[in-house]
């Protein structure tokens, strides 16, 4: 192996482990964390305070450095939210010819950030931009809940019928960004009879899709461990 390649990945190693964990690092965890040995990790280390990528602490410990935020930070500034979105919308109504959609919330409110339309004549009939409250719905739940209590039996979705309009159902699962904070809500809509979100498929594909999001918009520990097949839900209509 290239040397220059062996020294990016031993660099990357010794990062990567700060991610497994909150917190700051000893000396001997970053070893087990990484199968280095001590003396090597010391010489990357010099390099790594050096940029501020690291920061060592009085007792010896080690942590993430503030170069580490500022690319961060960075990174989000560049990431086109729609780009990313959109297709992921547009992946969710081919498989299930339902209406997706995208939710941020601002104050009590949540807002359709963005949408792809079911291409049924009959489906749920909302718009893009439209604001509605922070209210019981799926998208309401992992808007005012996900962050602070993401995982409700084990599993991120949020499932409800009937709550707003006698005749819909609604599935939600969060999408984090930098620093695991929630972005927003991936919700699939439909008429109750024809959707059926309590379907194992459509939470997998629910949940893979948000993953995906999440992992690129920088969130590392949400999603970490990914499932096949959410469990189900009771509906909380």
């Amino acid at each position: 192996m290239d040397r220059s390649v062996s020294a990016a990945e031993r660099t990357m190693a010794i990062l990567n482990a700060f991610l497994a964990e909150k917190g700051p690092l000893s000396l001997s965890e970053i070893e087990n964390r990484t199968g280095l040995f001590k003396s090597v990790i010391l010489r990357y280390m010099i390099t790594l305070i050096r940029e501020n990528m690291v920061r060592k602490n009085a007792d010896g410990s080690y942590q993430l450095g503030t170069k580490v935020l500022g690319l961060a930070h960075r990174y989000e500034q560049s990431v086109d939210y729609l780009e990313m979105i959109k297709p992921a919308l547009k992946r969710l109504v081919a498989a299930t010819s339902e209406t997706a959609s995208f939710y941020v919330r601002e104050g009590e409110s949540r807002i359709c950030l963005f949408r792809q339309n079911s291409p049924h004549s009959l489906r749920v009939s909302l718009r893009q931009g439209d604001t509605m409250p922070l209210d019981d719905t799926s998208t309401g739940q992992v808007l005012r809940d996900a962050e602070l209590q993401p995982l409700v039996e084990g599993s991120y979705i949020r499932q409800t019928a009937g709550l707003i309009d006698p005749l819909t159902t609604s599935i939600s699962t969060p999408v984090f960004g930098a620093r695991d904070s929630l972005l927003g809500a991936l919700t699939l809509s439909g008429p109750i009879g024809r959707f059926v979100p309590s379907d194992p498929a459509v939470r997998a594909l629910l949940h893979r899709e948000a993953a995906a999001l999440s992992a690129a918009f920088g969130s590392v520990s949400r999603y970490a461990e990914p499932y096949e097949h959410p469990p189900a839900l009771r509906d909380a209509s």
